[in-house]
């Protein structure tokens, strides 16, 4: 009984996760564009850039942590966790690569945020189709 509980906490942190990541990954692919119009010093974009970096990474945490947790619980092998994690994984480093990596052109980062919103929405298929 602990056991099925613990993974329907679990199950429920993951999803929240997910969703809070990609909603604050589209949200801000749809303000960020048309910040620097409102905003030519961009103190206002910079502070909303930090915010949802932290917004972002801290809900990929959750599902990334949770995800494991759920791996490791779960006893049903015919289970998609270990390609979710690993396709969320692969998302996470191309969000470290879009976020750090300086000197991107446009249509490189268009690109990479497109692979973003791809494999999170693979991830989020692939969680709940095992729930």
């Amino acid at each position: 009984v602990y056991k099925r509980q613990m993974i329907n906490i679990l199950n429920f942190s993951h999803i929240l996760g997910l969703a809070i990541w990609l909603g604050s990954m589209v949200t801000w692919a749809m303000f960020a564009p048309k910040l620097s119009t409102i905003d030519p010093t961009k103190n206002t974009t910079n502070t909303l850039r930090e915010i949802f970096t932290r917004l972002s990474w801290s809900s990929f945490g959750l599902a990334l942590i949770s995800g494991i947790g759920i791996l490791i619980l779960s006893e049903e092998s015919s289970s998609n966790w270990a390609l979710s994690l690993g396709l969320l994984v692969l998302a996470g480093l191309i969000i470290f690569l879009h976020s750090y990596v300086p000197n991107l052109s446009s249509a490189i980062k268009g690109m990479i945020n497109g692979a973003m919103l791809l494999l999170g929405l693979i991830v989020l298929y692939l969680s709940i189709s095992y729930i």
